[in-house]
């Protein structure tokens, strides 16, 4: 049998390095083709991956939890006739022996993680583990044969939360935190880090943000006609006016601007690991119901860290529901790689003005942040009142594909 390496591929655009979630096999199992083997965590979502050959693990090059770079050895293979990829190529094919130094072990061979013994659970319970930062090998199951229960894990959860954060006295306090300050310090989570180094790059660009007061008696009367919230009418709205103002639909690209044509719309979506941003394609091609039930299944994905790359990849603009936690109106940030983002403020009853009298009428804010290398304010504004406008009269929204 010849030993096959499995370097760690990449599982998205621009990933540099990933947490090894949970080994589901151990050292000595017997796997076959595209049998999921390891669950991997990115910053955008966790995935299981195929093994690459069929034939016996021989070594777990990382333990569960540890981060690895993209490229690093992840697991090597024992395989009959050397080949076990059935015409696949894995990440890479080159024996242990040229594994590239950094894994290497103090003694010349190279490192391997700790065996660690298979575990018996249901995908809900190994979820849930994940979730509350539980190692199912440490746990005893109370199941039949062993198997580890939901009630196994919680209890698990409970008796190991007294240490879950680190608590630490601060000698050498920062500059805004005062000296003999306990805290608790929290690492950080890709999601967290991922977050924190975009926002960085947010911060260089020269963003401005605009607000409108729009009536939403209309988008109320079609959300209701069609059993919908209000986000996919104003998403399917929002493609419409792309194509009569494409600038919208545009990016900075340093010494040009990108004009997209197929409107690409990133959503929102908070979730117990960080804000993510899944991406509904083509949304000018779809209708409202289409589109609330790609809404829905990003969300459900995102929440259970089951996006995929296709998931993610590629908005041309975004749009954030602020009034689904109450807030009035947001000023939404940037990401680079689109101009304009668009954040929907809560519906409430407000004092209108209509046809020179006072009415109470269903209305929000909408807030429109935007790259001022790409659009300028006359642009934005008359982009921003067509959007408006639409929003306002049923006749347009009736119109829309349903």
């Amino acid at each position: 049998m010849a030993e096959r390496v499995f370097t760690l591929p990449d599982l998205g655009e621009g990933l540099e390095e990933a947490i090894v979630s949970a080994w589901l096999v151990a050292e000595g199992d017997t796997v076959s083709l595209n049998q999921p083997f390891v669950e991997i965590e990115t910053a955008k979502a966790t995935v299981e991956v195929p093994a690459p050959f069929a034939g016996r693990v021989a070594r777990l090059h990382v333990a569960a939890g540890e981060t690895l770079a993209v490229g690093a050895p992840l697991a090597t293979f024992e395989v009959v006739g050397g080949d076990g990829t059935g015409g696949r190529h894995a990440g890479s094919s080159s024996p242990a022996s040229s594994v590239p130094p950094g894994v290497i072990g103090g003694d010349g061979s190279p490192s391997s993680a700790p065996a660690r013994p298979s575990v018996a659970a249901t995908p809900a319970v190994r979820k849930l583990a994940k979730d509350l930062g539980v190692d199912l090998a440490m746990v005893s199951g109370s199941g039949p044969g062993g198997r580890v229960t939901r009630e196994d894990v919680e209890r698990a959860a409970n008796e190991s939360s007294a240490g879950s954060t680190h608590e630490i006295a601060l000698d050498e306090p920062g500059e805004h935190v005062s000296r003999g300050t306990t805290v608790d310090a929290v690492p950080l989570s890709l999601t967290r880090r991922a977050i924190a180094d975009r926002l960085s790059e947010v911060a260089a660009i020269p963003a401005v943000t605009t607000f409108r007061t729009v009536d939403c008696t209309a988008l109320e009367a079609v959300r209701a006609d069609l059993d919908v919230s209000p986000l996919p009418v104003v998403v399917r709205a929002l493609a419409e006016v792309c194509r009569d103002h494409p600038r919208l639909n545009a990016a900075w690209d340093g010494d040009r601007i990108l004009v997209f044509h197929e409107v690409r719309v990133g959503i929102a979506i908070d979730t117990a690991a960080g804000l993510v941003v899944p991406v509904i394609p083509d949304v000018g091609s779809l209708g409202v119901g289409e589109i609330a039930a790609e809404i829905a299944r990003l969300a459900g994905a995102a929440r259970g860290n089951a996006l995929t790359r296709d998931d993610t990849v590629g908005p041309t603009i975004a749009v954030t529901n602020t009034g689904s936690y109450g807030s009035e109106f947001g000023t939404p940030l940037l990401n680079p790689g689109h101009a304009v983002t668009i954040a929907l403020g809560v519906i409430e009853p407000r004092a209108l003005v209509i046809d020179g009298s006072v009415q109470a009428r269903p209305a929000c804010t909408l807030s429109l942040t935007f790259d001022h290398r790409v659009l300028d304010g006359a642009t934005v504004g008359r982009a921003f009142g067509a959007l408006v406008e639409l929003i306002e009269s049923r006749e347009r929204l009736d119109a829309l594909a349903r």
